[in-house]
């Protein structure tokens, strides 16, 4: 599932509308390239996941990528 189908699905796409901060946005951009969907419905009824370091990360890094180094 790449970003763009993270951002189309109604559970986030709902919530998405509500974002319009930039620096909020940059965060929840951050958080959605490390989402994932429980296609095989191991752990869920099939929602998307994210591991919570990669949320832990995005608020302490505020958005902002890795910097390679």
């Amino acid at each position: 599932m790449n970003k763009e189908e993270v951002k189309n699905d109604i559970s986030v796409s709902s919530r998405l509308k509500h974002i319009t901060d930039e620096k909020d946005t940059k965060v929840a951009d951050f958080i959605m390239y490390y989402a994932f969907k429980d296609e095989k419905e191991v752990y869920t009824n099939g929602t998307i996941l994210v591991p919570l370091f990669r949320v832990l990360d995005a608020i302490s890094q505020k958005g902002e990528q890795y910097q390679d180094g």
